[in-house]
């Protein structure tokens, strides 16, 4: 027996050494020091759905990274966007969706939250045993980020990537003519006819497709219109909406040939290339433009804040999102997930790596501002300070891709010359209504 305890104390002795070694591996880092327990779920599984993008490309290999710091395990998907819009709510039609979190579009949610499909995050976020406050702060989201993740008084996602129109532009060319970067709609117009006049490049490239809706809304917010408000008064006929419908028209008769079928693949090659001048867009272009392996005019780029307009400056902003499925039955464990993804250090962590943040606070870090332009820097933190979204949180927003058909058609008439801009307005007000009420 005296041989057996003899042989066992080494052991114990080791066990005691290693225990509290053990604990302090399991400490956090020190970004990642908070009021809560991260190991709380240690030993779960969850599954999450990326859409094909560069947010989930960047974020992907830094997985290993939560798993060793929450102890849970993340079975990561991804599908193309296409196939993402159709297969996820197919999934919660048909009670099979397998799937505890994913990435989502912030104008899914009047859907998605009429069925259901998405989990609350209001009570995880609010509450100190799932989320310290002071350490995630939410209110260092952009005010436009901080919007998209409520339907109404449910919030239901996090944003995970920010853009907004800003103004993007050939400074070679714009020094060639003696052109300064244009503040006002009015200045845009009459800067991009002078480029087109002097055939250096056409002056400038816009969507025309079926996606108009990204520069038409910041346009029309900026004249002081909308499309509808909050209580669904349709105003897309408005005097201030036809006349940036109007704006619009005219800014494209100076964009590459075409434009009703430009897209954002057509708008972004317009301006790798060289064919056209100027760019009133979303700003995920920006890194594609310093890329020597996408861009012809690398060195020839400088950017401006979101144009004014009679009604001020008033961008169209973009936030993708990530959500949790209601369905999921662990939703602790996804929240661990989620408030990962979109914490300082790690959207830090993806902002390095080109794809842009919504948080503002990272925007000063001078670690990342030093990888991009002054310029740019200057322009996306005027622009966000008063860029909004879509008005995605009414009845009307349940029958948001319908709207933006029908939107489609009737700006294209206008754009081609087939109508003026207040007949087609006053003939897209009369549709919206119809699918106004039929949401009541």
């Amino acid at each position: 027996m005296k041989r057996l305890s003899f042989l066992f104390l080494p052991f114990f002795l080791a066990l005691c050494i290693l225990a509290p070694m053990q604990g302090l591996a399991q400490a956090p880092p020190a970004e990642y020091k908070s009021g809560i327990n991260w190991r709380a779920y240690q030993g779960q599984t969850i599954n999450v759905l990326f859409s094909a993008h560069p947010w989930q490309e960047a974020i992907m290999p830094f997985i290993p990274e939560f798993e060793a710091l929450t102890g849970i395990k993340v079975n990561a998907s991804k599908m193309p966007h296409d196939e993402m819009l159709v297969k996820i709510p197919a999934g919660f039609a048909s009670g099979t969706l397998a799937y505890d979190a994913f990435m989502g579009r912030y104008y899914d949610s009047p859907k998605f939250t009429m069925e259901k499909w998405t989990a609350s995050i209001k009570e995880f976020l609010e509450d100190p045993k799932y989320t310290d406050p002071n350490w995630y702060n939410f209110k260092d989201f952009f005010p436009a980020a901080q919007s998209i993740t409520m339907y109404g008084s449910y919030q239901d996602r996090l944003p995970i990537t920010a853009e907004a129109s800003i103004v993007v532009y050939r400074k070679d060319i714009y020094q060639e003519l003696g052109l300064k970067a244009p503040a006002t709609f009015e200045e845009l117009l009459q800067t991009v006819k002078k480029i087109s006049d002097s055939k250096k490049a056409h002056g400038i490239t816009l969507r025309g497709g079926p996606a108009l809706w990204m520069p038409l809304y910041g346009m029309i917010r900026s004249y002081g219109g909308d499309w509808f408000t909050k209580d669904d008064v349709v105003k897309i006929n408005s005097p201030e909406s036809v006349a940036a419908v109007k704006m619009l028209a005219e800014l494209a008769k100076y964009a590459p040939p075409g434009i009703a079928g430009s897209g954002w693949d057509q708008i972004n090659t317009a301006m790798l290339s060289g064919v056209a001048a100027t760019f009133i867009d979303s700003s995920v272009i920006y890194p594609r433009l310093m890329d020597p392996q996408k861009s012809t005019v690398v060195g020839k780029i400088a950017c401006a804040p979101y144009l004014t307009g009679p009604a001020g400056r008033v961008s169209n902003g973009h936030f993708w999102s990530i959500t949790m499925a209601n369905t999921s039955t662990k939703k602790p464990a996804s929240w661990y997930f989620l408030q990962w993804a979109t914490s300082k250090p790690m959207q830090k962590k993806v902002a390095l790596k080109g794809v842009l943040p919504p948080r503002a606070s990272i925007w000063q870090d001078s670690e990342f501002t030093k990888a991009y332009q002054p310029d740019f820097i200057d322009a996306m933190n005027v622009t966000m300070k008063t860029a909004v979204c879509l008005p995605s949180g009414t009845k009307a927003g349940l029958s948001m891709m319908g709207l933006l058909d029908l939107q489609t058609r009737k700006v294209q008439e206008v754009i081609l010359g087939q109508k003026e801009a207040k007949p087609a307005m006053d003939e897209l007000a009369a549709e919206y209504n119809k699918v106004i009420q039929g949401q009541k």
